[in-house]
C-alpha cells in the first residue's frame, strides 16, 4: 500500500507538476533559451534511453518470457503511442484550422493528446517499482524526474493557445496541470500488471519501454534537434546515457 500511494504521488509530481511548471513558465515567459531547452530535452533522454535498454530490458528477460515475446510487446508499446500521437495529431490540426476559437480548441485538443499518451508513458514508472523493493533511489524515481522535464515544454505548448484565446493565466494553468494527471493512471496500471506474476510483470515491462522508446525517438529528440541544430544535442545525449549507466551500475 505504500508503494501505491508512494507511485501515485511520484507521477503525479512528474505528469501533473511537469506540464503545471510548463504551463506556469508560458505565462511569464514568451520565448526561453531554445539551445537551453534543446540540451536539457537531449541529456533527459539519453537518460531515460539508457533506463530502458539497461533496466527495464534486462529486467523483462529475468521473467523468463521468450525475447521474441518481449520484443512484441515492446513494438505494441511503441505503435501504441505513435497511432495515440497520430490521432491527436489530426484531431489538434482540424482544431488549429476552425474560424471560431480555434486557438481555444486547439489547447484543448493538445491537452487530451497529453492525458492520452501520458497514461502508457506512466506505465513505465509502475511497472519498474515492481522489480524494486523501494521507489526511492530506483530508476523508476530518475525516469519521473526525466518525464516531468519533458513535460515542461509540452505544459507550455499547451498553455499557450488558451492564453491566446484569452482565458485567465490561473485557469489556463490549472487545466494545463490537470491534463498530466493521466500519468498516474498509467503507473498505477503498470505496477498492477507487473504484479500479476512474472507474465504479467514481462509484458508490463515490455510495452512501457517501447511506449518510453517512441516517446524519446518520435518526440523528445525530434523537437531537440529542431530547437537546436548543432552537434551539442548528440552529445548532451550520450551524456545522459553514461549518466543512466553508472546509475544502474550503482544498484
Amino acid at each position: 500500500m505504500n508503494l501505491l500511494i508512494t507511485i501515485i504521488v511520484l507521477t503525479a509530481l512528474s505528469g501533473i507538476g511537469g506540464t503545471g511548471i510548463g504551463a506556469a513558465i508560458s505565462t511569464t515567459v514568451r520565448k526561453g533559451s531554445d539551445k537551453a531547452m534543446s540540451l536539457l530535452l537531449s541529456f533527459a533522454s539519453g537518460t531515460m534511453i539508457s533506463i530502458v535498454c539497461l533496466d527495464l530490458f534486462h529486467d523483462a528477460l529475468e521473467t523468463g518470457m521468450a525475447k521474441e515475446g518481449i520484443a512484441l510487446f515492446v513494438i505494441i508499446g511503441f505503435l501504441t503511442v505513435y497511432l495515440l500521437e497520430r490521432v491527436m495529431d489530426k484531431k489538434a490540426e482540424q482544431a488549429r484550422n476552425r474560424m471560431s476559437r480555434k486557438m481555444m480548441m486547439a489547447g484543448v485538443a493538445m491537452m487530451f493528446a497529453v492525458a492520452c499518451h501520458n497514461i502508457p508513458v506512466g506505465m513505465t514508472i509502475g511497472a519498474s517499482s515492481v522489480t524494486h523493493e523501494t521507489l526511492w533511489g530506483s530508476p523508476a524515481l530518475t525516469l519521473a524526474i526525466f518525464i516531468g522535464i519533458h513535460n515542461v515544454p509540452e505544459g507550455m505548448a499547451i498553455c499557450a493557445p488558451l492564453l491566446a484565446a484569452g482565458m485567465k493565466k490561473g485557469k489556463a494553468v490549472l487545466l494545463t496541470a490537470l491534463s498530466g494527471a493521466a500519468i498516474i493512471v498509467g503507473g498505477l496500471l503498470g505496477y498492477w500488471i507487473g504484479d500479476m506474476g512474472q507474465m504479467g510483470l514481462a509484458i508490463s515491462l515490455s510495452f512501457a519501454s517501447g511506449a518510453m522508446l517512441y516517446v524519446n525517438f518520435g518526440e523528445i529528440l525530434p523537437e531537440a534537434n529542431a530547437l537546436y541544430r548543432g552537434k551539442m544535442p548528440a552529445f548532451f545525449t550520450v551524456l545522459g546515457i553514461l549518466l543512466g549507466m553508472m546509475f544502474m551500475h550503482a544498484h
